[in-house]
């Protein structure tokens, strides 16, 4: 659905357009359906999100080479983003981590890019729940939680806990000081016009569903930062991202969309942003 919602968006290289084009996307029209039907923004806030993540990868990566030396996706599912980014960055090495479609996922990387790429991308099955069993899968995959790490959590919260949303932050963030975490998530709707909530509401409640339960996670990130001991470095919504990046103008503001992304840093340091 993201990928269908999101089209030439979606991937920025050559291998990763060849990884999109080999899927499959038929199970994922209805929900791309349903949610231009119930949410008008829905494609938009994909484009702008995918914007924005790798712009701030961009923008850290530039001001801390090392950072992306370890590239973690926790819920990669089959973007294509670690593919993309360790296309374009040499240095890179990306641990991607799912509870399924990881050994498919393998065989596509394989598949779409050359052995001096996907040689640098690993893809581990993991139940991001279990903190202390995604813990040792990431050191098995190669994590140094002693070097500095970027960490994309791109819709993720929706899905999890907020307790075990904090626990994977803390772990993200308790290695080194120069970590950040990009976190993409669906913010409190209290603010929002009717009619954005009313919209928000329904299509979160239909994927709920869908997945066999009833609203998606709605994520109060003032809380997360007091529950994890972190500082927050960046917060951004659709509308400032199309302001920000000279983009058409779908959102008028803050209260049109709960979709917000954070950067999330160690408590102690000082942003180089």
């Amino acid at each position: 659905m993201v990928m269908l919602l999101g089209g030439d968006q979606i991937a920025v290289t050559a291998q990763g357009r060849a990884l999109i084009a080999s899927l499959d996307l038929s199970s994922g029209v209805e929900l791309a359906r349903v949610a231009r039907r119930d949410s008008s923004g829905a494609a938009q806030r994909i484009r702008l999100r995918k914007t924005c993540i790798r712009s701030w990868m961009d923008q850290e990566s530039k001001c801390d080479p090392d950072i992306t030396t370890q590239l973690i996706v926790p819920g990669a599912g089959l973007s294509p983003l670690a593919l993309d980014w360790c296309c374009d960055h040499a240095d890179c090495r990306a641990i991607e981590l799912d509870y399924e479609h990881m050994d498919a996922k393998r065989g596509l990387i394989n598949q779409c890019a050359q052995h001096s790429i996907a040689s640098r991308i690993i893809c581990s099955h993991c139940d991001l729940r279990q903190i202390d069993d995604t813990k040792h899968i990431l050191t098995n995959s190669g994590w140094r939680s002693e070097r500095p790490a970027l960490w994309i959590l791109e819709g993720l919260s929706y899905y999890i806990s907020f307790d075990e949303l904090c626990a994977l932050i803390r772990l993200a963030l308790g290695g080194h000081e120069r970590s950040r975490v990009i976190m993409e998530f669906s913010g409190p709707r209290d603010e929002l016009t009717q009619s954005a909530r009313l919209a928000t509401e329904a299509y979160h409640q239909f994927i709920g569903t869908l997945l066999g339960g009833g609203d998606l996670t709605i994520t109060d990130i003032d809380a997360v930062v007091a529950n994890t001991g972190t500082r927050l470095d960046r917060l951004v919504h659709p509308a400032q991202i199309e302001e920000q990046f000279h983009l058409e103008r779908f959102f008028a503001g803050p209260r049109e969309s709960a979709m917000r992304i954070a950067m999330l840093a160690p408590s102690l340091v000082e942003s180089h942003s």
